[in-house]
């Protein structure tokens, strides 16, 4: 018998289902973990969610957990989410049968249905949607996951310092080339708004509801294409190839050992913390000028949260093989297999909460609070992913979505 047609042995098998089950967990941190920023989009004014003084200076508390938030959270699990889309391209390449050919059909396939589900996500429920830029951006990374793991992070990094150059050039423009006046209109508009705008986003999103369906849908279609052409485009191909690197050097499938993912832990937080903090002092010493803070505010915790997630990725891989919490990567493990269904229902069960179909309490509540409320949607979905997973299998939209592709 060859070495190719030898069955494989139960110790092999076993070990291939703990690679796949610890993509599972560190799915399942991703999509609970970007709740924690998202939750502040959905409940509080534009302009608050990019802005923390946008009202002046929040109380003590909330301002103490929007720094902490702003520093653990804060792009890292949307960074986690999409290195993982980018090792999902290489594990759905490596199981797929026929041709090359024939998986690059079948993926694209999928995007273009990926896209659908997201501009309908993005343009009826909530305009922050990822889904349609993941499949853009999984259009383009697909085509380059033969390359080279080194090769694919120096593409990534070439990426991420493209974001960080154009944000630069934008911001010299703002503060060198654009009108005073003009600038403070915009700062109006996006940083720091008038109340008479304050009132009227409140009236859109809660009395008035159904009746700015379509101005709302126009808005989201505008802030997606701004997203994507300012920010996403670099960082979603980016971080997706960067997630090709890692899974084919068995970072993110954890076969590393235990002391190296020791020392990335260690090295992440160490470099991404401080690095992030600056961006926060930078911001305070410009007096959140719109002009500077806007993007040039960003760009530190644009590399920080390549670090701090790295950090986070180890620590997950170290307590998932120490089995430390076992009953926790379990709902970890449910809630990753159902991520594009709690990626989704995190949205409904949101602007239920919010926007004026639902409660309406949009505005109404602080950055704590606002956590408090993204600590009970996560105890419902750790909840319902056990169950569904349990007696149902495969997620609904997950179904859906394989069933479209074909």
């Amino acid at each position: 018998m060859t070495s190719q047609s030898r069955p494989q042995s139960s110790e092999s098998v076993r070990g291939a289902g703990a690679r796949l089950l610890v993509l599972d967990v560190l799915r399942g941190v991703a999509i609970l973990g970007i709740l924690l920023r998202n939750i502040e989009s959905f409940g509080l004014l534009s302009s608050q969610y990019v802005n923390p003084t946008a009202f002046g200076e929040p109380p003590p508390l909330d301002w103490a957990w929007w720094v902490v938030n702003h520093v653990i959270a804060e792009d890292k699990f949307i960074t986690i989410l999409t290195i993982l889309f980018g090792a999902g391209i290489v594990l759905m390449a490596r199981g797929a049968h026929g041709t090359a050919s024939d998986f690059q059909q079948r993926f694209d396939r999928r995007m273009w249905w990926l896209l659908v589900f997201g501009l309908v996500h993005g343009l009826l429920v909530w305009p922050g949607d990822i889904l349609a830029a993941y499949a853009i951006c999984g259009l383009i990374a697909v085509r380059l996951r033969q390359r080279q793991p080194l090769e694919l992070v120096f593409i990534a990094v070439l990426l991420y310092a493209a974001a960080m150059i154009l944000w630069i050039l934008i911001s010299v423009f703002l503060v060198f080339i654009v009108p005073s006046e003009v600038a403070q209109t915009l700062a109006i508009r996006y940083w720091g708004p008038s109340s008479e705008m304050i009132a009227r986003e409140i009236t859109r999103l809660t009395s008035e509801w159904f009746a700015y369906t379509g101005e709302r849908m126009l808005n989201a279609l505008g802030a997606q294409l701004w997203m994507l052409a300012s920010d996403r485009i670099f960082r979603m191909l980016g971080m997706m190839l960067l997630g090709m690197a890692l899974f084919r050097i068995g970072f993110l499938s954890g076969e590393w050992k235990l002391r190296s993912y020791r020392r990335v832990l260690v090295v992440g937080l160490l470099v991404g913390v401080p690095v992030s903090l600056v961006g926060v002092w930078f911001n305070q010493a410009t007096g959140w000028d719109f002009r500077y803070s806007m993007f040039l505010g960003r760009i530190a915790n644009h590399w920080a949260s390549v670090a701090v997630a790295l950090a986070w990725i180890s620590l997950a891989i170290i307590i998932f093989r120490k089995r430390l919490a076992a009953p926790a990567c379990a709902a970890l493990a449910a809630v990753g297999r159902l991520a594009m269904t709690n990626y989704i229902m995190q949205s409904l069960i949101a602007t239920a909460i919010f926007y004026g179909f639902g409660l309406g309490l949009f505005g109404m509540f602080g950055y704590l609070e606002l956590f408090g409320i993204a600590l009970g949607i996560w105890a419902f979905q750790i909840v319902f992913s056990l169950l569904w997973r349990r007696y149902i299998g495969q997620g609904p939209l997950e179904r859906l979505w394989r069933r479209l592709a074909g």
